[in-house]
């Protein structure tokens, strides 16, 4: 494990310090990493566990319910429990904080609530995974824990991810090296004009050459990349080439090392000879980045530099529908995952937080892993988008993404 085992149980006594602010003596924290890792994060950062199956296997009825699919049993006091849908002896120890693991071959969510029982578990238990755990599942948790009250807490892990340790930091600055390194491939080879599944690739062998891993190397080129940004959204990239004068963007986004997630981008013009429209555009987009990044220090707020970023823009002649990005912010926080705060945008110093868990008035501290990241579109000429990886300090940030932010 990357992690010492004390690391681990510093994080188990963080969540039960937490639970017990928050009314709870019991949790259950959801996975699902079968051939995925959109909802890995919540039971690694506590154990360390992946699941080896596809995540395509079938589950008609009640055979293998649950495969691909964890859930990590926290009480109060006691060690955590990892129960699973797989044999215990596929498990490779070395790679796991948890020492005590439940098998339920057939259905993980009867097994589970056989369990609950057996510990006469009953009463108000917080659970993770609301998003995503499959109704199917849910039914047989639901009818199998008639005294159990199932209550929602999707933020529970949010802010013992947000404080990390030393070992975490020098965690995330290894995947900034590693994406950076994989980020400036991908996009010299753009601006080479090689097709984008082969700048794709470049960029993928530099993050597996590593020991990390991607959940997606996006990228689009040309004209349609004004309001989409990946070309081919099953994969991100297709077999297309840029052209000299194209616009080019490119994303490497995922769990880059070890588990946690950073996905930092760059935007320029396929052959480095912009039009004037072009270098205004991707030159002013670079320059609202790094206001935006200026901000971003201790005691300040997201929602301060967000107002800075509103500002700028609208300085610039942007208006509040500059983005042609599916995500409508300036930045967020990062660790298995992204997570709040985020830097609102486009209306910042009247933002409301309708989720309870954006946080944009709580101040920056030192340590903090943060995103800054603008998608600014100029119609006829394209779209530019940046996203830089950094952690807070009391002055100037500390910059994990080394990627040129011009290419010409």
């Amino acid at each position: 494990m990357y992690f010492t085992q004390d690391e681990y149980e510093s994080r188990w006594a963080r969540l039960d310090e937490q639970l017990e602010q928050m009314g709870y003596d019991t949790a259950v924290i959801w996975q699902r990493s079968g051939g995925s890792y959109d909802r890995a994060g919540n039971v690694w950062y506590l154990s360390n566990y992946a699941s080896h199956a596809s995540g395509q296997e079938s589950s008609a009825g009640a055979s293998q319910l649950g495969l691909s699919f964890a859930a990590l049993l926290f009480r109060r006091g006691h060690a955590p429990e990892l129960h699973i849908a797989e044999e215990t002896h596929t498990v490779e120890r070395r790679y796991v904080a948890v020492d005590s693991f439940f098998a339920h071959t057939e259905n993980l969510p009867l097994g589970l609530a056989k369990r609950l029982r057996e510990l006469g578990i009953a009463g108000r238990v917080a659970y993770l995974g609301d998003d995503f755990l499959p109704a199917q599942m849910y039914r047989v948790l639901l009818a199998e824990t008639p005294e159990i009250e199932w209550v929602p807490e999707e933020y529970l892990l949010y802010g013992l991810q947000s404080r990390k340790s030393e070992r975490e930091l020098d965690l995330i600055r290894e995947a900034g090296e590693i994406s950076s390194a994989a980020l400036t491939v991908f996009m010299e080879g753009l601006l080479r004009g090689e097709r984008q599944c082969d700048a794709a690739a470049e960029a993928g062998s530099v993050i597996i050459r590593r020991g990390g891993g991607f959940q997606r190397l996006g990228c689009h080129t040309g004209a349609e990349s004004e309001m989409s940004m990946w070309d081919y959204p099953l994969y991100g990239y297709s077999k297309t080439a840029p052209q000299p004068g194209d616009m080019v963007r490119a994303w490497v986004y995922g769990p880059i090392f070890e588990g946690y997630w950073v996905d930092p981008g760059r935007s320029s013009v396929c052959g480095r000879n912009p039009s004037a429209e072009q270098r205004k555009l991707v030159e002013n987009t670079v320059e609202l980045t790094e206001r935006i990044i200026d901000a971003v220090r201790v005691g300040a707020t997201p929602r301060d530099a967000g107002i800075v970023g509103d500002d700028l823009a609208k300085s610039m002649g942007y208006g509040e529908e500059m983005g042609g990005a599916l995500w409508d912010l300036y930045g967020h926080g990062l660790s298995t995952y992204f997570h709040g705060p985020i830097i609102p945008s486009h209306g910042a110093a009247t933002f409301e937080d309708d989720r309870g868990w954006w946080n944009v008035d709580e101040p920056f501290f030192d340590g903090q892993v943060m995103t800054v990241e603008t998608f600014v579109q100029e119609p006829g000429v394209g779209m530019a988008s940046f996203e830089e990886i950094l952690i807070v300090r009391d002055g100037a940030p500390e910059r994990l993404t080394t990627t040129p932010m011009l290419f010409w």
